[in-house]
């Protein structure tokens, strides 16, 4: 069961452990994933819980922004990606760590990303990781920040992406 407090600096957490966090701030609700092999069942249901009603910022915990799921664990990641891309308010990705394979589709899958550490790779059997600045010259993400500003920056990016994203739609 999910519950999202609207009170400003609370946090939430889906009830079987705390595999996944709803956070509501400023307007935007932050999910930030932890390592699990159920994320992608509780990140569907995070999403169909928020609605369309607010902007998402994705991020993870630690170095890891979104763990890579073995073969068999990715069940629903096409339908957890199809309702990221199509949620009507911007989706930005705070890519605070490590994004290989599954981590880096669904930061794929936002409108924007941010990025203040860690590697993308995105295919994990090749050899090639990006790191920031590499990420940000080859066009991966669209911003770098210190992770200090990370959350910051990118509800602010939300926030400015929001009225051109409503107005395209």
């Amino acid at each position: 069961m999910l519950r999202l407090d609207e009170f400003q600096g609370t946090t939430s957490r889906v009830e079987e452990g705390i595999m996944l966090d709803l956070h509501y701030r400023r307007g935007v609700v932050v999910v930030r994933f932890r390592p699990d092999p159920g994320l992608l069942d509780r990140l569907g249901a995070a999403l169909a819980y928020i609605g369309s009603r607010r902007s998402i910022v994705l991020t993870g915990t630690g170095a890891v922004f979104a763990p890579d799921l073995a073969t068999g664990e990715g069940a629903g990641l096409t339908e957890v990606l199809d309702a990221l891309r199509a949620h009507p308010l911007p989706v930005v990705a705070a890519i605070n760590g490590d994004a290989i394979g599954t981590g880096w589709a669904l930061a794929e899958a936002a409108d924007v990303r941010v990025m203040s550490g860690g590697v993308i790779q995105p295919d994990p059997a090749a050899a090639v990781c990006y790191r920031v600045r590499a990420a940000l010259a080859t066009g991966l993400v669209e911003y770098a920040t210190t992770p200090a500003n990370l959350l910051t920056d990118a509800m602010t990016l939300a926030g400015r992406l929001e009225p051109q994203i409503v107005a395209a739609g």
